[in-house]
């Protein structure tokens, strides 16, 4: 019941951390286990049968060491589809093989996946495909997890969500539109003194010290500066 709750729980997340990678590594090894040994007992199995479908539920391919595909879940099957509309599914895709095959070669020789490399970024018709390698090896087997995202964009609503005020959000976004403080006045409607202060306060609030260290700050935490990308579009 614990093990369900926990993917439910991802299953709802947008992004996979290093914790729950590790965690759907581990049901990925239970799974693996069952196949080859059914439990007797009829409560287990009913926990596995659970298992299986909320695992099904999550982005996530199977592969070898040589970037054959061993299995895919039903959600795994489905972003490939729409994301590499000629690949065939026992198969990665071209561009996701070399991909893979550049994954494992770090691997090898640093012992783990720079962040520098990682993750794989693709957009499609307004949305984005995360793609991730879970560095940990399961019977030769590794798990690439993908996961679908709306495209984040730099606006006003956007910026709220960093623990921002509306006017405070107001003011950041045209100090990333290179607005000057006099300008940012007129265009809200206040004086530069009000903008200084808001300026303050954002500072004090995202942890920078200056104009240019808000705007990277709040771009990074929206997802839109991420050096560690690789993006493609399609």
């Amino acid at each position: 019941m614990i093990l369900n709750q926990k993917i439910s729980l991802i299953c709802d997340r947008l992004y996979f951390t290093e914790c729950e990678q590790c965690f759907l590594n581990l049901v990925h090894q239970v799974l693996m286990q069952t196949d080859e040994i059914a439990p007797t007992d009829k409560k287990e199995q009913q926990i596995l049968t659970q298992l299986k479908q909320v695992f099904d539920r999550l982005g996530v391919i199977v592969v070898t060491h040589e970037a054959q595909v061993k299995s895919l879940t039903q959600r795994g099957e489905q972003l490939l589809s729409h994301y590499f509309p000629h690949c065939e599914s026992c198969s990665l895709p071209e561009s996701l093989q070399h991909w893979f095959k550049h994954q494992i070669s770090l691997l090898i020789s640093k012992g783990k996946i720079p962040s520098s490399c990682f993750p794989l970024h693709i957009e499609r018709a307004g949305k984005q495909l995360l793609i991730r390698l879970s560095s940990n090896l399961i019977r030769e087997q590794y798990l690439i997890l993908l996961e679908e995202q709306e495209l984040k964009s730099f606006s006003i609503s956007s910026l709220e969500l960093l623990g921002l005020t509306k006017r405070e959000a107001e003011v950041l976004f045209w100090v990333a539109k290179d607005r000057s403080n006099a300008g940012i006045a007129k265009v809200l409607g206040c004086c530069e003194g009000t903008v200084r202060k808001h300026l303050e306060h954002i500072h004090a609030k995202l942890g920078v010290q200056t104009r240019t260290a808000a705007v990277m700050f709040a771009l990074e935490r929206l997802g839109l500066l991420q050096e560690s990308l690789v993006s493609i579009s399609s």
